[in-house]
């Protein structure tokens, strides 16, 4: 799971995004401060990412061949190269950011609906799991891609938002005396990342050990909650 960073400038002090009058405050938008050029440059990129998603969904990553990909997005190899300079690896690796930034947004939209803690953690884990029923996204995301693009045992941006969000989650539950105290919370908060991470793999190579996963997952949490 590896997002871009990119943010756009906060508007000036005062002055609303597109400056409305009337006493009403309308939305701020991030891209309301680009230029057509770039929302353009934007959009096409995001097209050609989405295509190569698809593509993958329905023919591999063997199948992803410029050809296709081109032909899905609607536009010519001179477009893609003019967008992605390093041609089918470059977009291919922007595809494999994509997926990640899209886990852990729905896992972040999952946790933001839950009250419990352990709920919260296992949304990532559920998210993980969605990407799983779509075998061949998920053998490119899970395990195809981290060997392609050496990641190895780094951790991506995407692992480490998943790593913070459950050291925050854990923090605050013993804060409120819902687990145990004296836990090494970044030491246990590692763990469930990398649990999540062998969740996806087992996931992709045998569909059939999903429940087991998800009852392991939820068992070791309860194992360190308290009594309520």
């Amino acid at each position: 799971m590896d997002p871009n960073e990119h943010s756009a400038a906060d508007p000036p002090d005062g002055a609303s995004a597109d400056g409305a009058e009337g006493g009403e405050t309308p939305q701020y938008s991030p891209d309301s401060e680009l230029t057509l050029r770039e929302r353009q440059r934007r959009r096409a990129r995001a097209d050609l990412v989405r295509a190569t998603t698809e593509v993958i969904e329905h023919h591999g990553l063997d199948g992803a061949t410029i050809e296709r990909i081109t032909r899905r997005a609607g536009t010519s190899r001179a477009t893609l190269y003019a967008h992605f300079p390093g041609g089918r690896t470059e977009l291919i690796e922007a595809t494999y950011r994509a997926i990640g930034r899209e886990i852990i947004a729905n896992a972040e939209r999952d946790a933001a609906m839950h009250d419990d803690w352990i709920d919260r953690v296992c949304a990532y884990q559920r998210s993980m799991l969605r990407l799983a029923k779509r075998r061949s996204l998920s053998v490119f995301y899970n395990i195809d891609g981290p060997h392609l693009f050496s990641l190895g045992r780094r951790r991506g941006s995407g692992s480490q938002r998943s790593l913070e969000a459950f050291v925050e989650i854990l923090t605050r539950a013993e804060n409120e005396g819902r687990i145990v105290t004296g836990l090494d919370i970044p030491g246990l908060a590692a763990l469930l990342v990398g649990a999540i991470r062998e969740t996806g793999i087992d996931a992709t190579r045998s569909p059939g050990s999903t429940d087991g996963h998800t009852r392991a997952f939820r068992q070791l949490l309860e194992a360190i909650s308290t009594p309520v």
